[in-house]
This record gives C-alpha cells, structure tokens and sequence, in this order.
C-alpha cells in the first residue's frame, strides 16, 4: 500500500542544561519580565510562571523567582 503525505509538522524543543524553567527579570535596569518553560513540562511551568511574573512585575518576592533565576 502507498501513502503520499500532503502535511508534515515537526516541533523543536528547547531544554536547560537542568530542565528546569526561567521565570524573571534577568537584567534589573531593563523593564523586561520573562518565563521560559521549556520541553514537554512548558505548560506546567507557564502557569507556575504566571504567578511568579506577576510578583516580579510589581517588584514583590515569590519563591519561584528565587528557584527559576536566570543567574543559578
């Protein structure tokens, strides 16, 4: 039996080197926010991200932003 494919998707994952995400504001002179989850956890750790962001935005601590720094 043939088979013609007329689509074709591929997705490319990206992963820290300890597969955890980062969540904050890496440089503290630019009003930049981020959270970057990554692999097949990515949805997880958006809405673990979205907690977090919400505190760095108004400049208040939360744990994550401790755990998911840029600078561990």
């Amino acid at each position: 039996m043939h088979f013609e494919l007329d689509y074709s998707w591929a997705g490319t994952f990206g992963e820290t080197k300890d597969g955890l995400p980062y969540f904050g504001k890496p440089d503290p002179d630019k009003n930049k926010h981020y959270v970057l989850g990554f692999g097949g956890n990515g949805i997880t750790f958006s809405v673990m991200g979205l907690e977090a962001i919400l505190d760095s935005i108004n400049n208040s601590p939360h744990p994550y932003l401790e755990y998911y720094k840029f600078e561990r």
